[in-house]
């Protein structure tokens, strides 16, 4: 019984908190709802009104891609950070895909 206890003590302790705010290139305006994922899971979240995020990085996992509509994906390796502000950039190319429709 202690030691399934100190297992699960130690899996609790090896996730680590990841937080940080997602602006634009262009004109350094928050973005909210950018989706931020752990690279090769299901774990995600999406940036609040401020641009804001914070996620638990699971053991083992090292990667977090951020994807917003319109601008390019961007992958980065945490490492030992536990803040990362990212700044994405719009995608030319998706931009001239958009129809609008009125």
């Amino acid at each position: 019984m202690i030691f399934l206890w100190l297992g699960t003590a130690a899996m609790a302790f090896a996730q680590k908190q990841v937080t940080g705010k997602v602006i634009a290139a262009a004109d350094n305006a928050v973005l909210p709802g950018v989706t931020v994922v752990v690279k090769g899971t299901n774990t995600g979240t999406s940036t609040d009104a401020s641009g804001n995020y914070s996620i638990e990085l699971p053991a083992g996992q090292d990667v977090l891609t951020f994807t917003f509509i319109g601008y390019t994906a961007q992958d980065v390796a945490v490492g030992n950070r536990t803040t990362i502000n990212v700044t994405l950039s719009e995608d030319a190319k998706a931009l001239e895909e958009v129809v609008v429709v009125g």
